[in-house]
């Protein structure tokens, strides 16, 4: 047997196993955030006048970002996630498409606390901004009240955003030509989780 043959057997009794646990709640849940990060530091890679590579700090303000989630639970206290969402950066300012994957530890019955990792990939809407970009986010979203009978979430979160900005327009006077951004920010997210 070879090794792809047994890589889809293992993967065939994982979804198996996790199809078969016994869960009463729901397999697909949704949620709605709005994320409000603040820059912690940006860095900005580009060629100068010279043709020299440089890199310097860019004082950043954060982004906005609308994100939608839809979960499949695959276990009890562990689910996948789809995700697609609109994010506005400031400073510089562009906006981007967003899409994505992740995971959540459930880590409490009863509620929707949970931790999560996620990859996000970014997609200007304007090419002038950058030629792409990748986003990895960790947190933690605590379940914290019922409003108009859906439950509010509120989360904490640090994000890496890595940006290509090769053909861009170049973000500082001294600068030919951008080659990358690389921004990390802490936010606060508010959220609604779909019953």
């Amino acid at each position: 047997m070879n090794n792809k043959n047994l890589f889809v057997i293992i993967v065939l009794l994982f979804a198996v196993k996790a199809n078969s646990q016994n869960d009463s709640g729901p397999k697909w849940i949704s949620q709605v955030y709005v994320d409000l990060n603040a820059s912690n530091k940006s860095s900005y890679e580009y060629y100068d006048l010279d043709n020299k590579a440089r890199e310097t700090s860019i004082n950043g303000k954060g982004s906005l970002e609308l994100v939608y989630n839809i979960d499949y639970k695959i276990f009890k206290k562990f689910a996948a996630v789809g995700i697609a969402g609109i994010a506005n950066y400031n400073n510089p300012s562009f906006a981007s498409f967003k899409t994505g994957l992740g995971f959540k530890l459930l880590y409490v019955d009863n509620k929707y606390h949970y931790l999560t990792l996620q990859y996000g990939y970014l997609t200007p809407f304007n090419k002038s901004d950058f030629r792409e970009g990748h986003q990895i986010k960790i947190g933690q979203v605590f379940d914290v009240a019922n409003l108009f009978n859906q439950r509010l979430l509120v989360g904490l979160y640090y994000t890496n955003d890595f940006f290509y900005m090769e053909n861009s327009e170049p973000l500082i006077s001294n600068a030919s030509r951008s080659f990358s951004l690389n921004a990390s920010s802490f936010g606060i997210s508010l959220g609604m989780k779909f019953q």
